[in-house]
């Protein structure tokens, strides 16, 4: 294909256009092929990015917290009682923690303490000591209420966060919220 004389040859010549006689066309060419991958370079970088951002949004939601998370939160808190049990809130926001009180208080004994955690600041919300033992928990569907089983039961107004006393026995049967399960929701030894 070359030449004695090493140079290219005609055929050479018009198959590769770089080495075109006219130095605009052999210019334009490459541009045009430096263009191109500028242009790809481009869209992946959004792609990329906007994924990225994507995937950030999602993980932001108060819903999203993970049950390991969830966990981390409950056990990491200093209680004045043991963790005989928890129910953890269908939009993972709250959760209450029951158990026996560590240290007994004779001139008011309590048989069980629980205390309500805000999930979504990690904070603790409010203790309350119950007259007898705890035997689980229920957020109603109406999101107003909280009621643990105790005795005759304790309901909670979530929006004060004090105990709510009704004239009448307070009939939870089918009123409390109902969510797919998640791994961890409730625990009662």
């Amino acid at each position: 294909m070359l030449g004695s004389d090493d140079s290219p040859s005609q055929e050479v010549l018009q198959n590769f256009p770089r080495y075109a006689h006219n130095s605009n066309e052999a210019n334009i060419q490459y541009a045009n092929g430096r263009g191109m991958i500028k242009f790809t370079l481009l869209v992946f970088l959004s792609i990329a990015f906007l994924t990225e951002f994507a995937n950030g949004q999602e993980e932001n939601k108060p819903t999203q917290l993970s049950e390991t998370t969830i966990r981390h939160y409950i056990y990491s808190k200093k209680y004045t009682h043991t963790i005989d049990g928890y129910q953890i809130k269908c939009d993972r926001s709250m959760v209450l923690v029951w158990g026996k009180p560590k240290k007994i208080n004779i001139s008011n004994p309590q048989e069980s303490e629980a205390t309500l955690i805000d999930l979504k600041k990690n904070r603790k919300i409010k203790k309350f000591g119950l007259s007898s033992g705890t035997f689980g928990a229920g957020f109603l569907s109406n999101g107003e209420y909280l009621n643990i089983e105790s005795g005759a039961g304790v309901t909670i107004d979530l929006s004060t966060y004090s105990e709510v006393f009704f004239d009448h026995y307070f009939d939870t049967e089918g009123k409390y919220e109902k969510c797919p399960a998640f791994k961890g929701q409730s625990f009662n030894k």
